[in-house]
């Protein structure tokens, strides 16, 4: 999906979440294709107050993204 797709997806899967659930993931968005998504998640997992949804978009070669749900509190 278009970037700006997988941030209406993202929206969408906040608003419909628990609170609860919310405390145990966070909602990133990566590149769709698997090594980049991959190399984009280690980069996440250093330090992840440093990446912004965007920061995803240096990532990516075709522009193509997928909202993640990534464990908070686990490398």
């Amino acid at each position: 999906m278009t970037f700006n797709e997988a941030i209406k997806q993202k929206k969408n899967i906040l608003k419909n979440s628990s609170e609860f659930t919310k405390t145990l993931y966070d909602y990133i968005i990566i590149p769709a294709l698997e090594e980049e998504g991959r190399n984009y998640m280690e980069e996440f997992k250093k330090n992840p107050s440093l990446f912004m949804d965007d920061s995803c978009k240096n990532y990516s070669s075709n522009a193509r993204f997928r909202v993640f749900l990534f464990p908070k509190n686990k490398n």
